[in-house]
């Protein structure tokens, strides 16, 4: 029981940093530049560049991610990287994500292999959390059977993920500050590099649903700017995105998100076996209470 307190916990934690942060289909598009060129197109204003965008970025439902996290709060440091693709409305998932803090708890290297499916998840922590679950690799969560915190997380998830591009934008499409840096090249490909500060409390207030559960978690944690970096490639696509708290802050939060790949096929998810799952749902009833409060 003791060892499913603590995969219970972390199960509670891998749920808190998805609720901060797909190949294919009958349309896509890839990081490779096209025939016209970033450079060579004409010079837009940045409020007019940052709409192209938008309306670009909206066509797409899914997409391969690259992430990283890193968040400092309470003299507590969480990091983590991931990669894999999603799609959103509703959101399905399959993340390949590192938690060195879960190693130390758990044993292994803290890979976590992450499957989500409307509100369904499954994590795969690895042979070391196996062994604490009667042999079982796979923990299936399933948020709208965790009381009202976890069906309000899901909804949030599934209405406005917080990786969706197009809802990210908004933090540029919403601020006065953003500023055109110039070219440079992200993962190979040229992109055009916008930069500046969100006022958070002020985009909060908005009457903007998506955009208030964009920064929900922000203002809970007491920030009130955030200075965020975008590039676009020559499609008006995003090819990396980045946050960052100021350093004056209290809780220190730095988030970079790589996009390739946009395409209009929803990612598909199987369940994994139930031979080799177990139900945590009902132990996580009380996690959940802490995991909504900062979601």
């Amino acid at each position: 029981m003791r060892h499913t307190r603590t995969l219970t916990a972390a199960a509670a934690t891998v749920l808190a940093v998805a609720g901060l942060a797909a190949c294919g289909g009958s349309k896509t598009a890839s990081n490779a530049s096209g025939a016209a060129s970033a450079t060579s197109a004409p010079m837009v204003t940045v409020a007019d560049a940052m709409s192209q965008s938008t309306k670009a970025t909206s066509q797409y439902t899914s997409v391969k991610i690259k992430m990283s996290e890193n968040i400092h709060a309470q003299g507590q440091d969480v990091s983590t990287t991931g990669s894999g693709t999603m799609s959103w409305k509703p959101i399905a998932m399959d993340m390949t994500m590192t938690m060195p803090q879960l190693a130390a708890k758990l044993g292994g290297n803290g890979s976590i292999r992450m499957l989500m499916s409307g509100t369904t998840m499954y994590m795969n922590m690895g042979d070391a959390a196996a062994a604490k679950l009667g042999g079982r690799h796979w923990m299936k969560l399933d948020l709208s059977a965790i009381g009202a915190s976890g069906q309000a997380l899901a909804d949030q998830l599934n209405r406005n993920s917080s990786n969706d591009p197009a809802t990210q934008l908004k933090l540029f499409t919403s601020s006065p500050d953003i500023k055109r840096v110039g070219q440079e090249t992200v993962d190979g490909v040229q992109a055009t590099h916008y930069s500046g500060t969100v006022d958070i409390a002020k985009l909060a207030a908005s009457q903007d649903s998506s955009l208030k559960s964009l920064l929900s978690q922000s203002t809970k944690l007491g920030l009130t700017t955030m200075n965020v970096d975008l590039w676009v490639n020559d499609q008006g696509l995003p090819v990396r995105m980045h946050e960052s708290t100021p350093s004056t802050a209290t809780t220190q939060l730095d988030v970079t998100g790589d996009y390739s790949d946009y395409g209009t096929t929803p990612v598909t998810v199987t369940a994994p076996p139930a031979s080799d799952t177990k139900d945590l749902s009902d132990m996580l009833k009380d996690a959940a209470g802490s995991v909504g409060s900062t979601s």
